[in-house]
């Protein structure tokens, strides 16, 4: 072999080797593209930002939302914990490049935090990676997505600190003002007889679940409850457990403090979905409103008298009119001692739906009462005595029943001894007053 043949071969030899790393890497691209046609997994990305317009990406915020829940409920061999400010619980993550995995209607899938550099895991490079089959895309995806984004929002809106709202004078740095609603009622600590506990709590989840329904029936989607029955019952401890079940926060109305029906419907305008409105002793509040009428009644008292006070009718309107559709998802609550002292038209279907009365402590709602404040105590040799008296007239308000508890917390047979005592004292008063009458 000549020189010159010889330096061709090797020039040419020189030529393939850089060359062939090039062609290896095509050879690889095209082999993993067939390979994902040919799989029978499909693959779902949730990148950080959208490309386009470098806006956030809000299904990668539900995604990872959603995933927490999963993350916490897992047997994962890492995870990553945070508390936010202003949450009420801490939440999990799914650290970078790891997976979990997902079950919705049948469909088998997983879940990997895909994160190139994990020093930047909030950058724009990270993702969400959802690995489903091609069937199963086709058949869940839509309603997997939509069904990630409600729990999202109810798991943020769980974890999120609520908030107690109350209105002062508008004009006169009104307007609502706000402070942390931390009340700790619940339904699994309210003292009430199962049957109605379960009666309201089947409620609240219907309305809950009811978006759909309100809106192919054109109504506004609120719901309003009237609390009624004696001081001391538990109305307000009732509120605090509605606000706590439904994760709403709390919007607390005084009548006094505003002029006009204008302030009144500024008001709720400014409050948000996704609450509970509520107005106590309404009987005392509406007792000194003008009748519907009543401001037009004479010309001559002028607008000005007119637009001066809360009547009836702007109460009314605040209730069931058109103000009250503004914003979704509110619950109105209603308190009263004195039921029969409310107008007949506060009282219909769409002001105040169901009515709710809280009366005299009964047995099971004092079981109740008893685990509460006595460190869990279920049974006790005087529980008959106690049933005995409530049912031959001892009426005690739970609100008594828990003073008598929390003043012998200590010594749990005082506790029960004198929870009898008072009950004698007040059977003995039945017996009195029924002889007078």
């Amino acid at each position: 072999m000549d020189r010159t043949m010889w330096l061709s071969m090797m020039g040419l030899m020189s030529l393939q080797s850089q060359r062939l790393p090039v062609l290896l890497d095509r050879l690889y691209e095209l082999w993993e593209k067939y390979r994902g046609s040919s799989s029978s997994h499909a693959t779902v990305e949730v990148p950080g930002y959208e490309e386009s317009s470098h806006d956030s990406n809000e299904i990668y915020r539900s995604v990872r939302t959603y995933l927490s829940s999963l993350v916490a409920a897992a047997n994962a061999p890492t995870v990553s914990i945070a508390r936010q400010k202003r949450t009420t619980e801490p939440v999990f993550n799914l650290p970078p490049n790891h997976t979990v995995n997902d079950e919705f209607q049948g469909a088998q899938m997983s879940w990997e935090h895909h994160v190139p550099d994990e020093k930047h895991e909030t950058g724009r490079e990270s993702k969400y990676i959802l690995k489903i089959s091609h069937t199963d895309r086709v058949r869940v995806l839509s309603s997997y997505i939509d069904h990630i984004s409600q729990t999202a929002e109810n798991l943020e809106r769980r974890r999120r600190e609520r908030k107690l709202f109350s209105n002062g004078k508008i004009g006169g740095g009104g307007g609502w003002r706000s402070a942390s609603f931390r009340h700790p009622s619940t339904f699994e600590t309210l003292a009430l007889q199962p049957s109605l506990k379960e009666k309201i709590l089947l409620d609240l989840d219907n309305f809950k679940k009811s978006r759909d329904f309100y809106r192919r029936t054109g109504r506004a989607w609120k719901r309003g409850y009237l609390l009624y029955g004696p001081p001391g019952t538990g109305k307000s401890s009732l509120i605090a457990a509605i606000a706590n079940h439904m994760s709403y926060d709390v919007y607390y109305l005084e009548l006094s403090m505003v002029s006009n029906n204008a302030d009144l419907s500024q008001l709720l305008l400014e409050t948000k979905s996704k609450s509970v409105i509520v107005i106590e002793d309404i009987d005392c509040a509406a007792a000194d409103l003008p009748a519907r009428d009543s401001c037009d009644q004479s010309h001559n008292e002028g607008t000005a008298r007119r637009s001066s006070a809360i009547t009836l009718s702007g109460l009314l309107n605040f209730a069931d009119g058109l103000w009250s559709s503004c914003g979704e998802e509110k619950i109105m609550i209603f308190t009263t001692n004195y039921k029969d002292r409310l107008d007949p038209a506060l009282l219909r279907s769409g002001r105040m739906d169901m009515h709710i009365c809280l009366s005299y402590c009964e047995f099971e709602a004092f079981k109740q009462l008893v685990c509460n404040y006595l460190e869990g105590l279920q049974e006790h040799l005087l529980f008959p005595s106690v049933e005995e008296k409530m049912k031959s007239g001892g009426r005690l308000t739970p609100a008594d029943i828990c003073e008598i508890l929390f003043q012998h917390k200590s010594d749990p047979d005082s506790a029960i001894k004198a929870v009898v005592h008072a009950l004698e004292g007040a059977v003995s008063e039945t017996v009195i007053d029924s002889s007078q009458g």
